[in-house]
Parts: structure tokens; sequence; C-alpha cells
């Protein structure tokens, strides 16, 4: 076998690691008065034990931990290091290279969708990529109370795509907004997958609420005694994950429309519809995914109650498929007073093995 030659950092070709030089910690603190330029750098410990690294110009400084890449977008005049005393510490700088991104990169491997409904653990199997497709949903709101109460609003859709797992990660799943037959709609609860998680719909107005929840997507308004809709509101977490997130949230729920006609909860594709005459507004679209293989939508709003006595039942799903997250109906006449509690949250992952 040949010798493999590596390019320097500042070179063409095959990128490689150029070295610069090394240090013994004779202290555990160490000022190393090592210049360089702006690039990517590694400071490792020839001990292979744990520590951090700093680089300074006295005004701008960049660290990391040792072993790591970091990426330095400034000069510096200083190497500051904190490690055990004894250690060998060497500094490398990175050349890096130009890439593109390639379709479809787990069209090789078998694919299993993981539901989990209930607070817990998700364990990555141990032959399985470190890497995983999830959607995270967050509870959906109750809808509004009293005739014409507003629909719930669904619940907020994080979509992760290539999210390092590993191991086990902790779940808890978010409840549904209110109860069915309360007086308040109330919002939905969060749901979290590791440190992403996803807030809860807005409950709809209701007789007893000054206005609709705001929540991840807001509520519908109460037509009977006018009390207004929601936007929604509030912060998402992507907490320290990887590879592409994406949050579906932020809409508004419907407007009343006329004394007999309630706004529907918005959902996490779209706002919720207004009323009109004695009609609920329409529930607003779920985010559509296909993640479990067949399309589904999630975190959809509810439907605005109506005096009418066959609807406000908007809660059910798009193409008979279950909505988790979704925001409670409104009440309407066929119900008497009584309104829909919201679905609770879900988190889908999907895992790879070759």
């Amino acid at each position: 076998m040949g010798i493999q030659a590596f390019v320097p950092s500042g070179g063409g070709g095959t990128p490689g690691f150029d070295y610069i030089a090394s240090i013994n910690m004779t202290t555990f603190n160490r000022s190393w008065a090592q210049s360089g330029s702006a690039g990517n750098y590694v400071l490792t410990s020839n001990n292979m034990n744990s520590g951090y690294v700093y680089f300074t110009n006295g005004s701008t400084t960049t660290g990391g931990p040792l072993g790591k890449v970091i990426v330095v977008s400034h000069s510096f005049t200083t190497v500051n290091i904190i490690a055990p005393t004894g250690d060998f510490m060497s500094l490398y700088k990175a050349a890096v290279k130009s890439t593109t991104a390639f379709a479809n990169p787990f069209a090789g491997f078998s694919s299993f969708p993981s539901t989990i409904s209930s607070s817990g653990n998700f364990v990555l199997p141990t032959s399985a990529l470190p890497l995983v497709d999830a959607i995270v949903v967050g509870g959906g709101g109750g809808g509004g109370r009293h005739y014409a109460g507003g629909g719930g609003g669904g619940g907020a859709v994080i979509s992760l795509s290539g999210y390092q797992a590993v191991g086990t990660t902790g779940i808890t799943i978010g409840g549904g907004g209110g109860t069915a037959g309360s007086n308040n709609g109330g919002t939905g609860g969060t749901t979290y997958f590791g440190n992403v998680f996803a807030l809860g719909g807005g409950g709809g107005a209701g007789q007893a609420d000054a206005s609709a929840y705001n929540g991840a997507n807001g509520g519908g308004a109460n037509a009977h005694n006018n009390r207004l809709q929601a936007t929604g509101t509030g912060t998402n977490g992507l907490g320290t994950q990887s590879g592409t997130a994406t949050v579906y949230t932020g809409n508004t729920g419907g407007a009343r429309g006329g004394s007999h006609g309630s706004g529907g909860g918005a959902g996490a594709g779209g706002n919720g519809g207004a009323g009109s005459g004695g009609n609920g507004g329409a529930q607003g679209p779920g985010h559509l995914s296909s993640i479990t293989g067949s399309s589904v939508h999630y975190g959809s709003g509810g439907t605005g109650g109506t005096h009418s006595p066959n609807n406000g039942h908007g809660a059910e799903s798009y193409g008979g498929h279950g909505v988790l997250g979704c925001g409670g109906h409104g009440a309407h006449n066929g119900d008497a007073h009584n309104n829909g509690g919201g679905q609770q949250g879900v988190v889908i992952v999907r895992y790879y093995i070759a």
C-alpha cells in the first residue's frame, strides 16, 4: 500500500489537516501565543482527555471542546486552553472543499415509522442509522362552549429531517386543551422530543371567555357573544437539533359571521375559516405529511360551532386518517352547550436500517 499524502490546508487537491504545532500542559490553564487567520481549527489531546480551547484576538473569542473542528471567523493572536495538567496538545488547521447535497439520501435503506402517543422514551435500534426523520405535534386546543363556540386551534408541527438521534430520547406528549362540556376551550399541551418542543393550539372562544386563546395556532371566535378569534403566538423550540427543521405554526383563528356562525380554529397549515350566517367556519388545515407511509394532516384546527343541529363537528381528519394534535370543535345546538376537547399531540419517528 502506498503512502497517503495530505495536502496542506492552504493548497488544492484533497483536503487535509495541516499540522501547526504542539504544546505541553504544565498547568491546567495555559495561554499560548499562537497566531492564525480565520479558518477551521481543531486542537487535539494526545492523551484523549476532555477540555476546552478558545481562539482570541483580545476583542473577539471563539471556543469549543477539544477534538472538535471549530470554525473561527476571525484572526487570532492567542490560544487559551483548559485541560488536565501533563497533557500534550496538537493544533491543526483543516481545508474544506465545496460539496453539493444529493437527492434521496435514504433511498437505499429500509425505513420504519414509529408512532409515539404517550410520554416515555424512544429507543433507536442499535442497527439503525443515527439520523432519523420525525414530526413533533403539540396538543390541540379545546373548542369554545355555548352554542356557537369557536373551534380550537391545532397544535404546532415541527418537521425534522436528518435529525441526530442516538440511544434514548425522552418524549412528553402534550394533552388536548379543555374537556368536552367544560366552560372554557383551553390551550393544548406542549409536546417534547428531546429538547425539541411544539406548543399546543389555542382554545376556541366560548361564552365565558374574553376571547379565544392564542397558543401555537389561534382558536376561533364565538359568534353568539362576539368573543374574538386569536392569532397564533409563542415560541416553539428547536433545541440543539441537527439536520433540517421546519416549524408549522402561527396561524389565526376564524372570525365570527353573524350571531350564529363562529370561527374555525387555525391549523398548522393555515388560518381557520370565518363563520357565515348560521354556519360555523371551516377548520384550518393541518400540515400534510407522509412520514407514516400515508398522507395525513397533523395539527388541524376544529370547525366552529353553530346553532344548526348538524354542523360544528370538524375535528375529523382528511381522507379518513387520524389527526392527532387537532383542535376540538365548537359547541352547537345539537350538543346543547357541550364543546369538544382538543386531541392530544404525537411524535412520529421514521428510522432507517441498511
